[in-house]
C-alpha cells in the first residue's frame, strides 16, 4: 500500500485507543510502519510550525515517492475493523479519504 505523508499523519487517528493485547500488538506494528523518520524528515523537508499548528512538507517529493507498507492481512484486518468502527462518527473528509484507501485495500 502507498502511504503519503498525510495518509501516515491521519491514519493513526483512525485506530482504537483501547483494545485486546492482540490489537495492541497489530496497532504497535502499523505505527512503527508508517512512523515518520527521521529520514523522511529530511527527504521530505518536513517542518513543524506549531505558532501555526500546521506541518508542512515537500509535497511533490511526496506524491513522486510515496512510503510502501506491506500490512499482513491480520494489520489490514485491524485497520479495516477500526474504519468500521469510527464509520457513524463526524470527521473530515480527509480522514474518510484515508479510511477508503484501507477499506478498499483490505478486501483484496
Amino acid at each position: 500500500m502507498d502511504l503519503h505523508i498525510k495518509d501516515r499523519l491521519l491514519l493513526p487517528s483512525l485506530l482504537p485507543e483501547r483494545g485486546s493485547f492482540m490489537e495492541y500488538n497489530l496497532k504497535k506494528a502499523i505505527l512503527k510502519k508508517i512512523a515518520i523518520s527521521e529520514q523522511d524528515k529530511t527527504d521530505y523537508e518536513i517542518v513543524e510550525k506549531p505558532e501555526e499548528k500546521r506541518i508542512e512538507w515537500n509535497v511533490l517529493k511526496d506524491q513522486e515517492t510515496p512510503l510502501k507498507v506491506d500490512f499482513s492481512k491480520e494489520e489490514l484486518a485491524f485497520m479495516r475493523k477500526a474504519c468500521e468502527n469510527v464509520s457513524e462518527q463526524e470527521l473530515p473528509d480527509e480522514i474518510w479519504a484515508v479510511a477508503e484507501r484501507i477499506y478498499n485495500e483490505s478486501q483484496d
